[in-house]
């Protein structure tokens, strides 16, 4: 008799560790999914949200009404406090932390690159980064790469940042653009400096000798005001 007592004692006390474990979960669900509702993103990012776990011996009534959930700071931080009420329970109140990771679209190498090499659509591609890894210039976009030169190697998998490539290299060949009196003049040159889109370069004219200064506009283009 006492055998039989202990073992309905043991499933009982199971059974409600068990319920007790899947309401927490629901709620640390529910919570991560309230605070994704607050936040809006596009293509070029991904939002990860974790709830912290809830000790389980953190009492939880029964909601009949259902749990309701608000921002206990007001706004979606890196660290959000989520609160959870309830009608019913007018005393009760329940603060679960959700954190809140960014990761961006950037561009990265599909496999090991040498120096020297002038990168193609084959050679590249997107892959998403905690936001909080990123440091100094990065590429979000395929396209503006194309046809750069690698100015060191990289490994497969790494970020390509403005450090490792010159859209413009020293004695390249360059179209000169140049506007004169309304008329656009282009010319041939020889770049004496390295440069990426927007950086200023010192280019020589290869009809006059001349030694001008221009801005990278695109790849082997560079722009001189007159």
């Amino acid at each position: 008799m006492l055998i039989k007592i202990a073992s309905s004692l043991l499933i009982f006390c199971f059974s409600l560790a068990a319920h007790t474990s899947e309401l927490h979960q629901q709620l640390e669900k529910s919570a991560v999914e309230f605070v994704r509702s607050q936040i809006s993103s596009d293509a070029s990012q991904k939002i990860e949200l974790n709830a912290n776990q809830l000790d389980e011996r953190v009492a939880i009534p029964q909601c009949p009404s259902n749990y309701s959930y608000s921002l206990a700071n007001d706004e979606v931080r890196r660290n959000t406090i989520v609160l959870v009420t309830c009608e019913e329970h007018l005393n009760w109140r329940l603060y679960i932390p959700v954190r809140k990771q960014v990761l961006l679209a950037v561009v990265v190498a599909a496999a090991p690159l040498q120096e020297g090499a002038r990168l193609d659509d084959q050679q590249l591609e997107t892959s998403f980064i905690p936001q909080n890894r990123l440091r100094g210039s990065y590429f979000t976009e395929i396209t503006p790469l194309l046809g750069a030169k690698l100015t060191r190697a990289i490994r497969k998998d790494q970020i390509i940042t403005g450090r490792d490539i010159c859209i413009i290299c020293k004695d390249d060949t360059v179209t000169i653009s140049a506007n004169m009196g309304g008329l656009k003049v282009t010319t041939r040159g020889t770049a004496l400096s390295s440069g990426n889109i927007g950086d200023t370069i010192n280019v020589r004219n290869s009809q006059s000798q001349r030694l001008v200064t221009g801005r990278v506009k695109a790849l082997g283009l560079v722009e001189v005001k007159l």
